[in-house]
């Protein structure tokens, strides 16, 4: 399967709220829920606009992990882009069916190079469920250090969950095998 990192577009809205709506119970399982506005024509809107206005004011790069036929396969952002510090964060989701296909793996790699290239950040951050081996081991493999501890962090399908900070300095990255 050809898989691309593709920029956010107002025209992926309805495609997009099919996805999320598709894989919301998945999402919930493992990070805080959406409001409910969130998941409607307008809701959808709402956010892909604020995500363009946001990448417009270079605080936000949001993407879509696709496949060769459009389909989206999950999301990866790079938020909190903050230009004074040169930093930022990571954040992913992969629809449940793609799971342990190396997504995760390569949309970070690909923010990675994005936010040292075009925003030139030298150090990016990302948090992980206590719980969450999977997208652990995607940050350590893309060169993040497990660098904090975030008790009670995040309220996660009904539960107080914990989270540990990861941070990877860019410029001492080597590539990912």
């Amino acid at each position: 399967m050809m898989v691309k990192l593709e920029l956010l577009k107002q025209s992926d809205a309805s495609a997009l709220l099919e996805f999320e709506l598709k894989n919301k119970e998945w999402f919930e399982s493992f990070i805080e829920a959406r409001d409910d506005d969130f998941f409607d024509d307008n809701g959808i809107k709402d956010h892909v606009n604020f995500c363009l206005a946001e990448y417009k004011k270079g605080l936000l790069y949001p993407t879509l992990i696709k496949d060769e036929n459009d389909q989206i396969l999950g999301r990866a952002n790079l938020y909190n882009i903050d230009r004074v510090k040169n930093s930022g964060s990571i954040g992913y989701r992969i629809g449940e069916e793609f799971t342990s296909q190396g997504l995760a793996t390569l949309a970070t790699k690909e923010l990675l190079e994005i936010g040292k290239n075009r925003y030139e950040l030298s150090s990016v951050n990302a948090v992980a469920s206590t719980d969450n081996a999977a997208s652990q081991k995607v940050l350590m493999k893309n060169g993040f250090k497990q660098v904090g501890f975030k008790p009670e962090f995040a309220f996660v399908d009904g539960e107080i969950i914990d989270c540990y900070e990861y941070r990877c300095l860019i410029q001492q990255l080597s590539p990912v095998t």
